[in-house]
């Protein structure tokens, strides 16, 4: 496996796809570059669980966006580690098991697009501070699917991540206002970022920020036409890791987005 995606993929107790074969990672040997596995059958994958901060270096373009938010790209360092990793069934997608790690930490130098919500629009949303949490976590997960498909690229080629609307941001948007974390009167203003999964950037970002109201309309789309009463893999993530409410909150935040704006043909139409 290539450097960049070894701390994800053959990372501890991991389980290597190569070839349609299974093999269980017994040892990473970071420094040597060797990972040491072994072949199984089991019935279940593993995803990397990782902490991540995005610090912007250089905003390329930014515009005013329906919200009130903000679009923008441009160059960001990326530092991430993984801390852990969750068993994903197969079939149902079902979560069968985690486990924590202590790998070392990760930094690029990639390209982003990202939109920043306004405090008018956080504070028009009718929910708790942990219900627009879970919202903001199933919106960028189907933001990415949707993003992957516009762009025509894997889903592992986006990175995303939910930070602050400063410099520099974390994907746990932990100083929402009321919370112990967070100073008296301090606001978090949440970003969500989609960024190049490869140093220096792969062409994807710029793309996005022009497409920005055709992926607002085609995400709420997707969303809206879900099936599923309280979320799902198809839609914003399975319902017990994003929350009850996470496809509702998805929804009124998408709704403040795509107020006044409209939806250009998709590239190519």
């Amino acid at each position: 496996v290539d450097f960049s995606s070894a701390l994800t993929t053959v990372h501890p107790k991991a389980i290597y796809m190569h070839g349609a074969q299974q093999y269980h990672v017994e040892r990473l040997d970071f420094e040597q570059r060797k990972a040491y596995v072994r072949q199984v059958d089991v019935d279940y994958f593993t995803q990397a669980i990782r902490y991540t901060q995005v610090r912007r270096l250089k905003a390329e373009a930014a515009d005013a966006a329906a919200g009130p938010s903000v679009k923008a790209h441009g160059d960001v360092q990326v530092r991430s580690q993984v801390v852990g990793f969750k068993k994903i069934k197969f079939y149902t997608l079902e979560n069968v098991g985690s486990g924590k790690l202590e790998l070392p930490e990760n930094e690029m130098h990639t390209t982003a697009y990202w939109v920043t919500l306004g405090r008018e629009l956080v504070d028009a949303l009718p929910f708790t501070i942990s219900e627009r949490q879970n919202g903001l976590s199933g919106l960028l997960y189907a933001l990415e699917s949707v993003a992957s498909l516009l762009l025509m690229c894997d889903r592992m080629d986006l990175g995303a991540t939910i930070g602050e609307g400063a410099a520099e941001a974390s994907d746990t948007p932990a100083e929402w206002p009321g919370t112990p974390e967070s100073p008296e009167g301090e606001f978090f203003e949440p970003t969500l970022y989609l960024y190049d999964a490869y140093p220096g950037g792969i062409g994807l970002s710029e793309p996005l920020f022009h497409m920005h109201a055709l992926l607002v309309g085609r995400t709420r789309e997707l969303i809206a036409g879900c099936q599923c009463e309280k979320g799902c893999p198809s839609c914003v993530g399975p319902a017990g890791e994003t929350g009850e409410h996470a496809k509702e909150a998805a929804l009124a935040i998408l709704d403040r987005l795509s107020a006044g704006t409209s939806s250009p043909e998709a590239p190519g139409k």
